[in-house]
């Protein structure tokens, strides 16, 4: 802590306290302490006497004792906790600028990055980076995820853009994207999707696609109504649906979906990380209901937001699973297991 900085404590209720600064944040536990604590208002040390020999007489001086304690805080880093975030933003999801008046009518509560500090236990720093990795936009000050349908239907007509003038996959024209479709799509989303999308080309003038938010993404539109694929069909239409020259991988699809090669035909399965709780052992619980064994770079994405300084994926997995090893391969499953 530097001069000037401030210690912020957060949570409901319902839920246990933790400490925040700027950029951390800290899980805080009632500890308790063998010799008691005396809480003593205006205490002197003894620099803060004058009497330093015998040649001065000594004094008293009374003293009240306002609490004795016998437990304190103890605190220790931990992650963000930000299960909250997605159903607090869930309902207040924007649509375009057509159904923004049915959004005031219903009464929706809409959040600022005030009011999220206020429901989301996490440092304002943790709280910005969470918003942006899930694609959370700023909108009027509001903080609001994109409607899936919109999302791609803005997305589609960007792509389409591309298509239209034969513009390279590294060579986009940002400018142009913002001058042709502002008529349609508000050039806060516009610029929303194009910072996600694209990376910005030295000259200044033109940006790069993505390769992997988009082949991702649009997997997920794939995915996401059907719920289970055959691999084979999905990997199919899955490279059809992507920019001519982006080539899909299932690698781009981690955290979003697993493949389940157990059976004929194989399937491919929408299986968002998103959506597992917070809690890390009935996290484990799930996982290992959904799959029997997992190899590590198969459950690292769905474990690996929680990890922490002290506790990286692996030690997760020697607490949480157990290790077997097939053909060369090492295997986790459910610690206590059939």
């Amino acid at each position: 802590m530097n001069q000037g900085e401030s210690l912020v404590f957060r949570g409901d209720k319902n839920e246990s306290a933790v400490m925040c600064t700027k950029n951390r944040t800290f899980d805080v536990k009632v500890a308790e302490i063998s010799n008691a604590l005396a809480l003593v208002p205006e205490i002197l040390w003894g620099g803060d006497t004058k009497s330093n020999s015998s040649h001065e007489e000594r004094t008293l001086s009374n003293k009240c004792v306002a609490k004795i304690f016998y437990e304190y805080l103890e605190v220790r880093p931990c992650g963000p906790r930000l299960q909250k975030l997605r159903s607090l933003l869930d309902k207040g999801q924007y649509s375009g600028p057509e159904y923004e008046s049915e959004v005031q009518d219903s009464g929706v509560k809409l959040y600022t990055l005030h009011d999220l500090l206020h429901c989301i236990q996490a440092s304002e720093e943790e709280l910005l980076t969470a918003l942006k990795e899930n694609f959370v936009c700023c909108i009027n000050g509001h903080w609001r995820f994109l409607e899936f349908n919109y999302h791609f239907r803005v997305l589609s007509l960007i792509l389409g853009l591309v298509d239209e003038n034969s513009w390279p996959l590294n060579g986009v024209v940002r400018g142009e994207v913002l001058e042709t479709l502002s008529d349609v799509v508000p050039t806060v989303i516009l610029d929303h999707l194009l910072d996600w999308y694209c990376t910005e080309n030295s000259d200044g003038l033109t940006c790069t696609l993505r390769d992997d938010r988009i082949c991702r993404y649009l997997g997920e539109v794939l995915l996401r109504p059907a719920g289970k694929f055959n691999l084979r069909d999905f990997l199919s239409a899955w490279q059809q649906s992507v920019p001519e020259g982006m080539v899909t991988d299932m690698k781009y699809l981690e955290g979003v979906a697993i493949k389940d090669i157990s059976c004929q035909p194989q399937v491919v399965r929408f299986f968002p990380e998103w959506e597992l709780p917070e809690d890390i052992a009935e996290r484990f619980r799930i996982l290992f209901h959904t799959r029997e064994k997992w190899t590590i770079d198969d459950i690292r994405p769905y474990v690996e937001r929680l990890t922490t300084n002290k506790m990286n994926v692996n030690a997760l997995l020697t607490k949480y699973a157990r290790a077997s090893t097939l053909n060369g391969v090492k295997l986790y499953s459910a610690r206590h297991g059939k």
